[in-house]
C-alpha cells in the first residue's frame, strides 16, 4: 500500500492506474495537502470565479481549496441527497459501536459498504435539492456575466449520480458557464459522470471527518 506521501505527486489523469486494494486513511495535514494539490491541478486549466461544493465533504474540500488559493475564492453549497444518507449519519448508537472496532475491520466494512451501495445502476433521479441553497446560485450567477468558470467539487465520486445530477442542475441555471469538476478520489470504474480533475482512481479515502474515522 502506499504511503500518504503519495498525495504529493499523484498520476498523470490520462493514466488508469490498477485499482488499489484497502483504505487509504487522510490526515487532516495530509487531507489540507491533498485539497492543495488538487486545486492547482483544476487551476491549470483556468482559475475557478466559483467553487460549488457538494456537502458534506464537498465543502471541506472546497473550504480547503479556499484556504490554499492566493486570491479570495467564493464558495456555495449545493446538497444533493440521496436516500439514506441522512440515517445513516443519524445514528449515535451507530458511531458509538464503529467507533469501538479496529482499523482492520473498519476497513473490510467499508470495503462491504461500496459494494452494497454500487451493485445497483445510478439513478440520478432520485436526488433531492436544497431550495435555499439553489436559490443563492441562481441569484450568484444573475449577478455577473454569464461566462463563469466553475468549478464543482466533492471528495469522492462512487457511482457519479450526485456528480451528474449537481452539473445537470448548474447547467440548468447557467448554461453559459464554464463547467468543471474535481474530486479527491473516484472509487469505481464507470461513473455515470467523472470528474475533470482527480488524485485517485479506483480508491477508497477515509477523510478526517468520515464516520469510521
Amino acid at each position: 500500500m502506499p504511503s500518504d506521501h503519495a498525495l504529493l505527486t499523484p498520476p498523470p489523469l490520462q493514466m488508469v492506474p490498477r485499482r488499489q486494494p484497502g483504505v487509504l486513511t487522510l490526515t487532516q495535514s495530509n487531507f489540507d495537502q491533498a485539497c492543495k494539490t488538487l486545486y492547482d491541478l483544476a487551476c491549470l486549466s483556468g482559475m475557478p470565479d466559483l467553487l460549488v461544493a457538494i456537502p458534506t465533504g464537498g465543502l471541506w474540500v472546497a473550504q480547503a481549496m479556499a484556504r490554499s488559493s492566493r486570491t479570495a475564492q467564493p464558495i456555495l453549497p449545493l446538497t444533493c441527497r440521496r436516500p439514506g444518507t441522512d440515517a445513516k449519519r443519524s445514528s449515535s448508537l451507530l458511531r458509538m459501536a464503529i467507533a469501538r472496532l479496529p482499523r482492520p475491520a473498519l476497513d473490510r466494512l467499508r470495503l462491504l459498504e461500496h459494494r452494497l451501495i454500487n451493485r445497483t445502476p445510478p439513478r440520478p433521479d432520485q436526488r433531492s435539492f436544497d431550495r435555499a441553497e439553489l436559490a443563492a446560485l441562481r441569484e450568484w450567477f444573475t449577478a455577473r456575466p454569464p461566462h463563469q468558470a466553475v468549478l464543482v467539487v466533492d471528495d469522492a465520486v462512487d457511482s457519479g449520480a450526485t456528480l451528474h445530477a449537481v452539473c445537470t442542475q448548474i447547467r440548468q441555471i447557467a448554461p453559459h458557464a464554464v463547467l468543471r469538476s474535481a474530486a479527491i478520489t473516484v472509487t469505481t470504474a464507470a461513473p455515470l459522470a467523472r470528474p475533470d480533475h482527480a488524485l485517485y482512481d479506483r480508491r477508497l479515502c477515509r477523510f478526517p471527518w468520515s464516520l469510521d474515522a
